[in-house]
């Protein structure tokens, strides 16, 4: 394949080689081998028809965090294919290109995410199909008015349109956000690395910072770097998670937890950023079998639950904040209860588990999707996000184990046996109401949470 640049950065015209004979021809429509189509993860083909010629469909985009990159070629007749840059830190914000596709040259073009696409049909029967590299989402869905008076596209008054490309926005009415920012605390960690690798598979632009970058116990330091790199968004999950040892090494858990999480709140305030403040079902401590909704009263079980529910307050005298508590995680960066297991089955031949302590697992490649889809929000307040279902610690030991295929005899135990140092609550089971309310979408079960970790590792 020939791949050809052109005069807006990542737009690429390019040309398959054509294998011909008696028969007929044969070509590569997509490879991997081109260097700049290998990073991009395909997730759908979509095929249009349009019957009849001077149709114009688009110009459309979706925001992030649903933005695509698209792979388009002209399969019947032929097309003048548009890509516009609505990237407000780029060069070339709202220049244009148009590129004629058609099934004779076979070209195909590729627009990277942050463009407005559409296409004029030059012929009746015109066939498109091009690939996307996100899936639909109606919610980040926008349509540009091709009579945007900045972009000087040559159209004419005479177009076949649809109903919704007839109703398109002009630029001053659409809400575009190619150019939001978000800052990453504790990037390094279980959580932060996986929200870093979703950020940067959609093409977001992202600061990933940890305490190699800046101390947030330090409110010079956090000023300093918050302020130089003035993100639009902060996720904040920077945080001191050592539950038993924090309730001997309280100075340093507070100092992280509390003090820290007042430095990046002020802040963001500064900055009218939205604040994104990872919480613990560890700010509860029920006894009961009941879920526990968003709205009910926390009261601390550890001290490490404690300098949650002290920072969840800060984050909550701030009205563009997003608490979200979550339990049990578990990633590929970091230490958890699913290594433990698979690590202790390998030398020990019995484990006794806890099994009177009730919750939900969650996955952090799970938990990262959900956090940059409500970062693109307003619906700010206090969520609970785990992956669905409930469990106690012996359940799920026993999936974990069972599935990865590791025979080992396994003990129930009660939580007064244990004998922890920091104590945990006995129901951790925690109502989604809030995302149900707004319209998200839940994490996948528990135990398929498991199973594609396992697979991670």
């Amino acid at each position: 394949m020939k791949v050809e640049k052109t005069k807006i950065s990542g737009v690429l015209i390019i040309t398959p080689k054509v294998f011909e004979d008696s028969r007929g021809w044969f070509m590569e429509t997509y490879t991997t081998r081109v260097k700049e189509l290998s990073r991009i993860d395909f997730v759908q083909d979509n095929h249009s028809l349009s019957k009849e010629k001077n149709t114009f469909r688009g110009l459309h985009f979706q925001n992030h965090p649903y933005a695509q990159s698209k792979l388009v070629r002209c399969i019947k007749g032929s097309i003048l294919d548009f890509a516009i840059d609505l990237r407000e830190d780029s060069e070339t914000y709202l220049q244009s290109i148009s590129v004629e596709l058609n099934e004779t040259n076979k070209q195909m073009l590729f627009i990277p995410k942050g463009f407005a696409h559409g296409f004029l049909t030059l012929t009746d029967y015109a066939e498109v199909t091009y690939k996307v590299d996100d899936l639909y989402s109606y919610n980040h869905d926008r349509s540009l008015s091709y009579k945007e008076p900045k972009l000087n596209l040559g159209l004419t008054e005479n177009l076949i349109l649809s109903d919704k490309d007839a109703k398109a926005s002009l630029l001053a009415n659409l809400k575009v956000n190619f150019a939001t920012k978000i800052l990453v605390t504790g990037a390094n960690g279980q959580l932060g690395y996986d929200v870093c690798k979703l950020l940067a598979k959609k093409g977001i632009i992202f600061c990933a910072a940890d305490i190699n970058d800046f101390d947030i116990t330090d409110q010079k330091a956090t000023q300093n770097f918050v302020s130089k790199y003035k993100p639009d968004i902060i996720i904040h999950c920077s945080a001191y998670t050592a539950v038993d040892k924090a309730e001997e090494d309280r100075e340093k858990c507070y100092a992280v937890n509390v003090i820290g999480t007042k430095h990046i709140v002020s802040e963001a305030k500064k900055l009218n950023a939205k604040f994104i403040y990872l919480s613990t079902d560890y700010v509860f401590s029920a006894n009961n079998n009941l879920e526990i909704s968003e709205s009910e009263k926390p009261k601390a079980i550890n001290y490490y639950g404690e300098t949650k529910l002290e920072g969840e307050k800060l984050a909550l005298a701030y009205d563009k904040s997003f608490i979200v508590r979550t339990s049990w995680v578990f990633g590929k960066n970091g230490s958890n209860f699913v290594k433990t297991m698979l690590n202790l089955a390998k030398q020990k031949s019995e484990l006794q588990i806890i099994d009177d302590q009730i919750g939900s697992p969650t996955y952090t490649v799970d938990l990262a999707k959900a956090l940059v889809d409500l970062a693109f929000t307003e619906a700010y307040g206090i969520y609970h996000i785990t992956n669905e279902g409930f469990c106690s610690w012996y359940e799920f030991a026993e999936f974990i184990l069972s599935s990865a295929k590791i025979n080992v005899s396994l003990k129930k135990i009660s939580t007064s046996e244990y004998n922890a140092k920091a104590k945990r609550p006995h129901n951790s089971r925690l109502s989604k109401a809030m995302l149900d309310k707004n319209g998200f979408t839940k994490l996948p079960e528990w135990k398929e949470a498991v199973l594609a970790y396992l697979k991670e590792i």
